[in-house]
C-alpha cells in the first residue's frame, strides 16, 4: 500500500507502506550491469527479490506499487516478483525505449506478482498498469503522475485484495498536493526536493500519505532525482527522520 509519484523528466518518488506482519527491513543496494544503479530492496516475504524502486546512471528510474486479486504473501508464493523486473531495467536500459521493451518481454513471457510499474527518464516516462496476464501501457505526457493501489487504465475482473477507499483516498490527495495554489498543474520547475518532502510528509486523515500504523505502516521514503541521478533516502516516516543523499 504504496504512494507514489514521478514529475516528468525530473523526479520519481514514494513512500513504502507495508501491512501489519510483513517484513519492514531495507536494504539499498549498489549494483551493476550494462550499467551502475541504486536502489531499495525490501524484505515484504522471505520470496521478495530484486528491487522495490531505484535509479541508473543513464537517468531511467523506476518504482512500483502493488495491486492484484490476492494478498501480497500469497501472490508472491504464485508469481514471479515484479522486484526482478525494475533491477533488470535498471541494470539494461539506457533510456524509455529499452526500458519498454525490457517490461515487454517479462509482461509476456512471466507472471508477475500485479501492480503499477512507473519508469521516468530524463525524456520522458511511462506507467505500466499489470495484472497477469493483462497490461496496460500509459506514455506520461503530463507534468504530474501520481499512482497508489488500484488501477485506472487496466479493467479487472475480480476485486483486488486492497482497500479501494484507501487507496483512491490518497490518490486523491496526493494530486491536490501536486497542483499549484491555482488549481493549474505546475510546471516541473516548481518541484524542489523540499516541496517531495513535505508531500511525503502529509497526514491528511482518513488515510494520511505518511502512516503512523492502523492498517499499514510507511516503511521508508525514497526521492529519486533524474538530473542528479541521485536518491534521497529516510529509513522510516518522512515526518520524523532525515533524508540522506546517495549518489549512482
Amino acid at each position: 500500500m504504496c504512494t507514489l509519484g514521478a514529475i516528468y523528466g525530473k523526479f520519481l518518488f514514494k513512500n513504502r507502506d507495508m501491512e501489519p506482519g510483513a517484513g519492514i527491513t531495507e536494504d539499498l543496494i549498489h549494483g551493476h550491469g550494462r550499467y551502475r544503479y541504486i536502489g531499495v530492496a525490501g524484505h515484504a516475504s522471505p520470496l521478495e527479490c530484486g528491487l522495490n524502486s531505484g535509479i541508473n546512471e543513464a537517468g531511467v528510474a523506476v518504482a512500483m506499487t502493488f495491486a492484484d486479486y490476492m494478498p501480497l504473501p500469497e501472490a508472491l508464493k504464485r508469481k514471479t516478483p515484479r522486484g526482478v523486473l525494475v533491477e533488470n531495467i535498471l541494470q539494461n536500459a539506457g533510456h524509455l525505449e529499452a526500458a519498454l521493451q525490457i517490461a515487454g518481454n517479462f509482461l509476456i513471457n512471466t507472471p508477475l506478482v500485479g501492480g503499477n510499474l512507473v519508469i521516468m527518464t530524463p525524456d520522458g516516462g511511462a506507467v505500466i498498469e499489470q495484472l497477469y496476464p493483462k497490461y496496460a501501457v500509459e506514455r506520461i505526457i503530463q507534468n504530474i503522475t501520481v499512482r497508489t493501489n488500484h488501477f485506472l487504465n487496466l479493467k479487472t475482473d475480480e476485486k483486488l485484495a486492497v482497500n479501494k477507499a484507501n487507496s483512491q483516498t490518497r490518490f486523491a490527495r496526493f494530486t491536490r498536493l501536486s497542483v499549484s495554489p491555482d488549481l493549474r498543474e505546475p510546471s516541473s520547475e516548481e518541484f524542489s526536493v523540499a516541496r517531495i518532502k513535505a508531500m511525503l510528509a502529509d497526514h491528511e486523515e482518513p488515510y494520511p500519505i505518511c502512516r503512523h500504523g492502523g492498517d499499514a505502516q510507511t516503511v521508508s521514503a525514497a526521492i529519486y532525482d533524474i538530473d542528479k541521478r541521485a536518491i534521497h533516502y529516510a529509513y522510516g516516516n518522512p515526518c520524523k527522520q532525515t533524508f540522506t543523499q546517495y549518489t549512482v
